[in-house]
């Protein structure tokens, strides 16, 4: 039985055959999908679409509240004013996003996703910030530690977004590093792990946090990545796709799904020497946990 702990099943590229996504879904082992939300709107959709949704029998969904990093580019007007401007605003974001959480607590398992990405540069799916992006990067901090915050008082886990710009420097951990500081102690997924050898040997002691593997484990220029899930101890990994996004390497530039979590746990198991039903009852295990389900 597989869980697929990060899925944006509302994204519009499954809106004209959503039911045979599910199906395949389901066909491939998995029993438990998470969806992701990004932003307000998209947390509230996430939920609607978990309680709205005939599932089929045997399947269970839940979704998470969340910031993407990326959105904190709405408060760049804010900074021109005063200080305490950009603050209130995102509390005030918390606010709604506690809102959506006291709706239905019980399908609402995660504060996420949020975090860093300072990826600016060469990114053709990011708009140039109109201010400096060192400032980008304290607003994007403003933003993560608010939902850190969020996350204590309502004793939720984090999923945690994490993006180094390596274009320059292929070795640079800016954000990997920054983000490990912010999270402290606090429960938390690292989505789409992308951290090399010093940051894996970083997170190996810290029990209260979990390494989640996409498909982009699969890719062969990864090897890093390979390396890191064999030192990984199981306990810790959970399986994600980040559908629709991340195809694994069989059907890479083509629109993911959560039944490539099948693909994910055979990698996993392959790397570690043992069976593909072993990494799902284990990471499975870890995700019931983890998110309270």
């Amino acid at each position: 039985m597989l869980t697929d702990t990060h899925a944006h099943l509302y994204w519009d590229s499954y809106k004209e055959d959503f039911d045979a996504v599910i199906q395949r879904a389901v066909d491939a082992g998995i029993f438990v999908i998470i969806n992701i939300g990004v932003d307000i709107e998209k947390s509230q959709e996430a939920l609607d679409q978990v309680k709205n949704t005939g599932w089929p029998k045997g399947l269970s969904v839940y979704s998470t509240i969340g910031i993407h990093p990326h959105e904190a580019l709405r408060f760049a007007p804010l900074t021109q004013g005063k200080p305490s401007d950009v603050d209130i605003a995102v509390q005030k974001d918390m606010e709604k996003l506690e809102q959506i959480y006291l709706s239905d607590p019980e399908k609402v398992v995660a504060i996420g996703e949020c975090g860093l990405d300072f990826y600016f540069e060469n990114n053709p799916g990011f708009t140039p910030p109109s201010i400096p992006s060192d400032q980008v990067k304290i607003l994007q901090k403003k933003l993560f530690q608010a939902q850190i915050d969020l996350a204590k008082k309502l004793n939720l886990p984090l999923v945690v977004h994490c993006r180094d710009d390596r274009s320059k420097n292929p070795k640079n951990s800016e954000c990997w590093d920054e983000i490990l500081k912010m999270i402290g102690r606090q429960l938390a997924v690292l989505h789409c792990y992308s951290g090399f050898l010093p940051t894996t040997n970083y997170i190996l002691p810290a029990t209260n946090l979990y390494i989640a593997f996409a498909a982009n484990l699969t890719y062969p220029k990864n090897e890093y990545l390979r390396e890191a899930a064999k030192i990984i101890p199981l306990e810790r990994i959970l399986l994600e796709t980040d559908s629709p996004f991340l195809a694994p390497q069989s059907k890479r530039g083509q629109r993911n799904e959560p039944a490539a979590v099948a693909e994910i746990a055979q990698l996993i198991a392959d790397l570690k020497g043992i069976s593909s039903e072993e990494v799902a009852r284990q990471t499975t295990t870890s995700a019931k946990k983890i998110f309270n389900i």
